[in-house]
């Protein structure tokens, strides 16, 4: 969405090690989509399908926020 900078928002990722939060920005995700679990330490993979719900739904709370703001 053009005009809605959400790169600084912070989204959880369930570790498939422990089931424990991972959060993470988005624009960190962006350039490398691999997590180190902070509880077990495990490294994986960010699910990029996933991921991308999640940054839109993102953009849509901010485009929302920003219209609330402006009324």
């Amino acid at each position: 969405m053009a005009g809605v900078d959400v790169g600084g928002v912070e989204l959880d990722f369930t570790c498939p090690g422990c089931g424990g939060t991972v959060q993470a920005a988005i624009d960190a995700v962006r350039m490398l989509p691999v997590l180190d679990c902070p509880a077990c330490g495990q490294r994986f993979g960010v699910d990029l399908e996933a991921f991308s719900v999640q940054v839109t739904q993102a953009e849509a709370a901010a485009k929302a926020a920003r219209k609330r703001r402006k009324a």
